[in-house]
């Protein structure tokens, strides 16, 4: 095997698929898997670029075959879990054709709400839905209209109030609109040049932010990013 070769093509596979070339991005991960076939991410690519191809059977067999290999694999399973979700909510959903629910380490992730509101308030929502991020005096709110849907858990609302305080900016999606155990899709879409663009969701939930109090910059250099379709890294 050509270590060389498979990496080329791995990170022409990735440069397509940030340019949305899906079909180029098909045929680059296919060539991967022929030198390695079993490679996870390279079949999350596979099954991503599949997705966004509108080929979804191909994609299931991808990610499936991923959870075959590694059945803990969240990349695989959030994808699977969207794909379902778009079946079953078909064409009546307008947002499903312009979301995504990949996540980036570092810069997006699929977050559990907590103290939901109304249960009858989720059936006017959709998955894929914009609502807001709303800060109160210790937690972070998520809200549609000024309707209250529910609260960031408290590790990520602490995190977050002070970076939307630090001028970073969020976009937020609907993932689950299950009353019972809502979910949104939060994407950092802006940082703040004072934190050094320190990650939104860091690996390490032990990292904590710099003091921001009058005459103080951090230092902390930006944690490395992995790219969001290489997959799970473990």
């Amino acid at each position: 095997m050509n270590n060389d070769n498979s990496h080329d093509l791995q990170q022409n596979a990735i440069k397509a698929a940030i340019a949305k070339n899906w079909s180029e991005a098909i045929s680059l991960n296919e060539q991967v898997l022929v030198l390695t076939p079993d490679d996870i991410p390279t079949l999350n690519r596979l099954g991503i670029a599949h997705s966004m191809a509108k080929k979804n059977k191909q994609a299931i067999e991808n990610f499936n075959k991923v959870l075959s290999i590694d059945p803990h694999n969240h990349i695989a399973k959030n994808n699977l879990l969207r794909l379902k979700a778009n079946k079953k909510q078909g064409l009546a959903n307008p947002y499903l054709q312009t979301v995504s629910f990949i996540e980036e380490p570092g810069k997006s992730k699929v977050v559990p709400l907590v103290s939901q509101g109304e249960p009858r308030l989720f059936s006017s929502l959709n998955i894929g839905e914009p609502v807001e991020l709303s800060a109160s005096k210790h937690k972070v709110k998520v809200c549609k209209d000024d309707s209250f849907i529910g609260y960031l858990p408290d590790n990520i609302s602490h995190r977050l109030l002070k970076l939307l305080t630090a001028g970073y900016k969020y976009k937020t999606v609907m993932k689950s609109v299950n009353p019972k155990a809502p979910q949104v899709f939060i994407q950092e879409i802006h940082t703040s040049k004072k934190l050094h663009g320190i990650p939104s969701f860091p690996l390490d939930d032990k990292e904590h932010l710099p003091s921001l109090s009058a005459g103080e910059s951090s230092e902390t250099p930006p944690l490395e990013l992995y790219d969001p379709l290489i997959g799970d890294e473990g």
